[in-house]
């Protein structure tokens, strides 16, 4: 019966090690990790239910949201303008034209170039007219609410006036 009492102790002992142990690892490596799983979802939470709260009883922040979002509407149709038509070459010439007669240049050629780029659009616009008057005409188109880029500048002199060959580009599509 000694034996048998001694052969108990000594494996009391030595499971009392291993579950320890065991309890041990477990808590400290699975169950620790799920805790801060379980803590950082919960901060989610409260910061969604905070945020939801303040959204339904705060009618001023949804209108500012609502703001926000036609501004950035409004921005993109400022870059995107010539798409909003049937043909981009159209809107192009009704915006140059209308900016070449408020400052007083003649448009002389307006001509479509590389249609195969698939992000822009090209034009060769050749105008005429003072020089004042040109360097307003570009004025103008910088600073117009229609983006168009002016790539590249070519000047002429052509009989006494000035001749001026603009490459403009636009945005075709936005990515």
């Amino acid at each position: 019966m000694k034996n048998y009492a001694v052969s108990i102790r000594n494996h009391l002992v030595i499971m009392i090690v291993l579950y320890g142990s065991t309890w041990m690892i477990a808590n400290n490596f699975i169950m620790k990790q799920q805790q801060e799983t379980i803590k950082e979802y919960r901060d989610i939470k409260a910061k969604l239910e905070y945020d939801y709260l303040r959204i339904k009883n705060y009618p001023e922040y949804v209108r500012i949201i609502q703001t926000t979002i036609k501004n950035a509407r409004n921005k993109i149709e400022r870059f995107v303008w010539l798409n909003s038509g049937y043909d981009p070459n159209l809107l192009f010439f009704q915006h140059v034209s209308t900016l070449s007669e408020k400052t007083g240049i003649q448009i002389v050629n307006l001509q479509p170039v590389d249609r195969s780029n698939e992000k822009y659009y090209f034009w060769n616009v050749s105008l005429k007219g003072n020089f004042l008057n040109i360097v307003n005409f570009i004025k103008e188109i910088e600073s117009s609410e229609k983006f168009l880029k002016l790539e590249s500048i070519e000047i002429t002199n052509v009989e006494g006036e000035i001749e001026i060959t603009l490459r403009f580009s636009g945005i075709k599509k936005l990515e």
